[in-house]
Parts: C-alpha cells; sequence; structure tokens
C-alpha cells in the first residue's frame, strides 16, 4: 500500500510539474482557439478585491498594450463559498490592509449596500469596450465602498444604464461561463491557460505577459515607500503570533515552512492552532477549487523554493493521527518541530500518515519517541482541542487556513506573511521611538 501510495505522489508531481503544466497550457491554447475564448477579468462588484484588481488591470493594460474581456458574476456559490458572511466581513478588512500596504486605493470601512451593487449592476451590463468597462467600473467603485449614494447617481446618469431586471440574468449566466471555464471566484484573471487570483498571482502574470509580447517586466504593482508606512503599534501588550493550520492544506505547509523566519528577527513566539480539514468541519471542498488549490501551491512552492508536490492525501485516519500527535508534541514543546515534519511528508514525499511506517518516521525526524508518540494516538481530548482552535478563528471572522493574528493585525493566507513582516518592522520603530 505504501508503495502504490508512493507511485501515485509520484504521478502526480509529475501532473503538477513542467510537463504537466506544458501539456495543460497546450491544450487550453487549442481550446481558447476553437471557441475564441477571450483574456478575461471576472468581478463581483461588491467584492473588495475585485475592486483592488481592477486597478491593477488598468494599469497592465497600459503598459502591455493588452485588452482583458470584463465579465460582471455573482459571488461565489455555496459549494464553494462554506461561511459567506465572514468572508464579506473579512475582504472589506484585508482589502484595508492590502491597499495600505501596495500602491493601491480602498476607502472602504464597512459591508456595501445592495441596493447601490444592483444599481452598479445596471451601469455594468450594458455594452462597451473592455477599456471603456474599466473606466466605468472604477469611477464608480469607490462610490460603493464608502456608500456614497448621492456620488453614485451622478455617475449612473453620466454612464448610463440598463433595466434591472436584466442584471441578475446576466451575472448568473457569466457566473455559469467562469465555472465552465474552470474557475469559480471572481477577482480572477486568466491568460494563456493559466488562472491568476487578484493582486496575490499578479507577478506570475505580469512575467507570462512580458514573455509573450517580448516586453520587459513592468512591476504595475509595487510596495508603498516606506516613508508612508511608518512606525504603528500592533498591541501594548507583549506579542504572540497565532497560527491556525490544517494538515490537509497545501498553503498551511508554505506557511509553515516560513513564518519562523518572519518572527526570528522580533523575538515573537508562535502559537499553533492546528483545526480538522474544512470538509471535515462540514464545509465543501468540490473538485474545481481543490485542483487550482493544489496547482496554485505547487507555484507558489516553485517561487519560494519549498519542496512540493509528492504529496498523499492525509483525509481521515491520516488527519486523526497528526492532530493527536500535534496534540501530545505541544505538550512536550515540539509542536512546530512535528508539524513541519509531517507537513513535508504528506506535500513533498507522498508519506501516508495514516500508516505506523511513515508516521514513524516522520515523529523520528522531528527529534520525537516514537513509543511514546504512538501511545498518544487515539486519545478523545484532541477533538476538544480541535474544535476550540476553529471556535477562536471564527470570533475574529475567520474560516480558513491557514490564518493567523499579531496584535491587532489579523490575516487570511500565507500570501500575508510579506504585510506581516511589514507590520512587525512598523510595530519595532514605534517601541524604539517610545523607548528612546
Amino acid at each position: 500500500m505504501i508503495i502504490a501510495k508512493r507511485l501515485k505522489g509520484k504521478a502526480i508531481a509529475t501532473w503538477l510539474g513542467p510537463t504537466g503544466d506544458a501539456a495543460r497550457r497546450a491544450m487550453s491554447r487549442v481550446k481558447d482557439r476553437l471557441t475564441n475564448a477571450p483574456r478575461r477579468l471576472d468581478v463581483d462588484l461588491a467584492d473588495p478585491w475585485s475592486f483592488l484588481t481592477a486597478q491593477a488591470v488598468q494599469r497592465l493594460v497600459a503598459a502591455y498594450g493588452v485588452e482583458l474581456a470584463v465579465h460582471i458574476v455573482t459571488p461565489p456559490v455555496a459549494d464553494v463559498d462554506p461561511a459567506p458572511q465572514l468572508r464579506v466581513k473579512h475582504a472589506v478588512r484585508d482589502a484595508q490592509q492590502l491597499a495600505e500596504y501596495w500602491n493601491l486605493d480602498f476607502a472602504g470601512k464597512k459591508d456595501t449596500d445592495s441596493g447601490m451593487i444592483r444599481d452598479f449592476g445596471t451601469v455594468m451590463i450594458r455594452n462597451r469596450s473592455a477599456d471603456d468597462q474599466l473606466k466605468a467600473m472604477l469611477d464608480i467603485w469607490p462610490t460603493i465602498f464608502t456608500v456614497d449614494r448621492k456620488q453614485l447617481a451622478t455617475l449612473l446618469g453620466k454612464w448610463g444604464t440598463e433595466a434591472h431586471g436584466q442584471v441578475l440574468p446576466i451575472i448568473n449566466t457569466n457566473y455559469a461561463e467562469l465555472r465552465k471555464a474552470g474557475h469559480y471566484q471572481a477577482a480572477m484573471l486568466h491568460f494563456d491557460g493559466n488562472w491568476y487570483w487578484g493582486i496575490d498571482r499578479l507577478p506570475y502574470l505580469e512575467q507570462a505577459l512580458a514573455q509573450a509580447l517580448g516586453k520587459p517586466v513592468a512591476h504595475v504593482v509595487t510596495p508603498r515607500p516606506e516613508a508612508e508606512r511608518g512606525p504603528l503599534k500592533l498591541s501594548e501588550k507583549p506579542l504572540t503570533c497565532e497560527l491556525w493550520f490544517s494538515f490537509r492544506s497545501p498553503y498551511s505547509y508554505l506557511a509553515l515552512e516560513q513564518i519562523e523566519a518572519v518572527l526570528a528577527p522580533y523575538h515573537i513566539p508562535i502559537v499553533l492552532r492546528p483545526v480538522l480539514p474544512m470538509v471535515t468541519r462540514g464545509m465543501p471542498l468540490p473538485t474545481v477549487k481543490r485542483m487550482y488549490i493544489v496547482h496554485d501551491a505547487k507555484r507558489e512552492a516553485d517561487r519560494l523554493g519549498i519542496p512540493f508536490g509528492e504529496l498523499c492525501d492525509p483525509l481521515g485516519a491520516g488527519v486523526e493521527n497528526c492532530m493527536a500527535l500535534a496534540y501530545w508534541a505541544e505538550q512536550r514543546g515540539a509542536g512546530m518541530a512535528f508539524a513541519r515534519s509531517a507537513m513535508r511528508g504528506i506535500w513533498a514525499e507522498a508519506r501516508d500518515v495514516a500508516e505506523y511506517v511513515d508516521l514513524r518516521a516522520i515523529v523520528e525526524r522531528a527529534g520525537l519517541p516514537w513509543e511514546e508518540a504512538k501511545a498518544a494516538l487515539g486519545k478523545p481530548e484532541v477533538a476538544k482541542w480541535a474544535n476550540n482552535h476553529a471556535a477562536d478563528m471564527a470570533v475574529v471572522n475567520l474560516w480558513g487556513v491557514p490564518s493567523l493574528r499579531v496584535g491587532d493585525f489579523i490575516a487570511w493566507g500565507q500570501d500575508r506573511l510579506p504585510l506581516l513582516a511589514d507590520r512587525l518592522r512598523r510595530h519595532a520603530a514605534a517601541t524604539s521611538s517610545q523607548e528612546a
């Protein structure tokens, strides 16, 4: 059984690697030619990430002379959006943090108004050129996130509208086309067979565009000057980093591989909060979402120089074993050592953590005694420990992993580690100036 899992892991690694990627790109090019599929940007008018992405796209169009067809879509549907209310609240907070770090604009402070979104939709379903659609969106969007009804009314007259009754059928159709094309959420860009989500994956898209067009990379989105991101305390209390993660999450693996290096310069202790996988917590994870996540994680792992690809899904007994041993290792002060060893085994070595042979290798690599570890399996208190972690995560309006909290900085995703590093820098500057 273990040999079969290893072989399957190697096959997956090949599929995720350059050979598989080249094959997928070639197939996508053929499909795009046959269907005359345009380069596309999918946006949700109520979505802060879509607004930030559209700002970047306008710069891409200017820098590279490309045209991207703008598709207005609905919010993601239930099978790929297990916590819509939490997502909406988190999106505003995350967009604020992104715009503070990157040279982008976002003045939103609260949830959008559904009536204003419907009015916005009547403008955006009107037939226009792709360039004019971008201009109209970016002209109107600030009024949506600042809830400026008076200015919105003025802009509705400027750009012209269609009937309210036409909006929902059109955006439902567009979302169905997005799903058919191979993705499931807004703030997505599609080019040359690959999907790029929002600001986080913009560098990959820029590289692809520059290579395809024979132009230098323009770096259309860059961090704001540090002078604009001055001293700012995270808390008046001593700092601790809480990290929620799942052994079934490839992004959690990438976060665990990086987090210690981010915290070390500031001597910030870390508290690990492992949670059960989303599907175990009653949240769906359909194939379209799972496949994108694995491909995207591979892309990120390659950029970061982290081994990835020979994987073995731990769902079931494997997750139960890892949670039990994480609980036991934490009590021994070795939680991070075990978590990193287990994650590397799952995501880079096709280790089957449901089997004692592989589990033992992972435990001993972390410097822990196997016989004691084996005795720690199956303890009933582990379930309550894991559930408490998930409940704590929900309190800060988060549901997915990896998520982290340091003082007043709360974020979801390993992509936010550069923002955390910047906030730690700013906190250090604030405390040092205070001491001086």
